[in-house]
């Protein structure tokens, strides 16, 4: 009989070593954040306030890189975050990753302290990359006094590193009897300068202006779009390169 009993427990201890042995074989999958995932992504970015459509910005760049913070999570990147007033950068980390038909999904959140009167705003980030194409939709909710509800959507694209970093407006011209000398650029200062006759009434110096940018950039406002010169007004213009 003891002889039995010990040929019994023996193969139950058997057994269990050999299901804890398939356990500890079955690690987490890794998903390849920094081959598939990671890199600069430039597209459009629209931003919707309360329900409101505030415009949309093209060429707008979103970065993606592993994060340090644990397995399959990424750091999510968005430079000069622009609604109403400029926020300034958008970057949260972690972000968690999941594989989904076609591509993967990631998804976070984090509290950010951002420009005044904005303060600080939790910031939800959702969106999925399927191959070289990415959609991604940011939430912001603003306290008071504001409390307003933010929502960005980003559609965009996969840099592959070939595109061209030059952002430079190369020529600036005016078609106007009122200007007496054509624009001169200085790119080490950013200006952008010209002369118009004294005697130019204030309507006169609203102007149209023909600009042309370094090769595949993208220049805003854009080119032939009038733009109010009088009473030495200042106009600013964004050169944004192909790569974002």
């Amino acid at each position: 009989m003891k002889k039995k009993l010990f040929y019994y427990l023996f193969a139950v201890l058997c057994t269990a070593t050999l299901f804890t042995s398939c356990s500890d074989d079955d690690d987490e999958v890794k998903y390849p954040i920094d081959t598939e995932l990671a890199g600069g992504y430039v597209g459009n970015l629209s931003v919707n306030v309360d329900g409101n459509q505030m415009g949309t910005t093209e060429n707008q760049k979103i970065t993606i890189s592993q994060s340090n913070k644990g397995t399959n999570q990424i750091a999510l990147s968005l430079k000069n975050f622009t609604f109403l007033v400029n926020v300034g950068d958008i970057e949260v980390d972690p972000c968690t990753v999941k594989a989904i038909d076609g591509g993967y999904a990631f998804e976070g959140q984090q509290n950010l302290d951002l420009v005044q009167p904005l303060g600080n705003c939790p910031v939800s980030i959702s969106g999925t990359v399927k191959g070289s194409n990415i959609n991604i939709e940011i939430g912001v909710k603003v306290g008071a006094p504001l409390n307003q509800d933010v929502k960005a959507t980003f559609v965009g694209t996969k840099l592959t590193g070939n595109e061209s970093s030059e952002a430079k407006i190369t020529g600036f011209t005016f078609d106007s009897d009122v200007v007496t000398e054509q624009p001169v650029i200085d790119d080490e200062k950013g200006t952008i300068t010209f002369k118009v006759s004294k005697d130019a009434a204030n309507e006169a110096l609203i102007l149209l202006p023909s600009i042309t940018v370094s090769e595949k950039a993208v220049v805003t406002p854009a080119s032939n779009v009038k733009q109010d010169f009088s009473n030495n007004k200042k106009v600013e213009y964004t050169v944004t390169a192909e790569d974002g």
